[in-house]
């Protein structure tokens, strides 16, 4: 699958990685239709989110389908239409000390 991914600072590109497999039974895999760009994404271009390294995926605001699911998960099924906004902070940043 394309994924798009931090290559280097102020450099991204779609790059070839497996397909995701579930791993908890909490998991899902969402096929993602329709994504945006946030200002985190900008930071990460410009080298200043600590925790996002070369060949991270980047991009947590999409919608999508979802394609598999855990054995605990409940609350939607393959084929239903989702949104997902994954957030995941460093704490080390300037802009994760500034929201403190």
């Amino acid at each position: 699958m394309l994924a798009y991914t931090y290559i280097e600072k102020g450099k991204f590109a779609l790059v070839e990685k497996p397909k995701p497999v579930l791993i908890e039974l909490t998991d899902a895999i969402v096929r993602v239709t329709m994504g945006s760009i946030c200002t985190s994404d900008l930071h990460i271009k410009h080298g200043s989110v600590p925790r996002a390294v070369p060949g991270i995926t980047v991009g947590h605001e999409m919608v999508g389908v979802v394609e598999e699911i855990g054995s605990k998960v409940t609350n939607v099924k393959p084929g239903d239409r989702v949104t997902v906004n994954v957030e995941t902070f460093c704490g080390e940043c300037f802009f994760c000390k500034m929201a403190l």
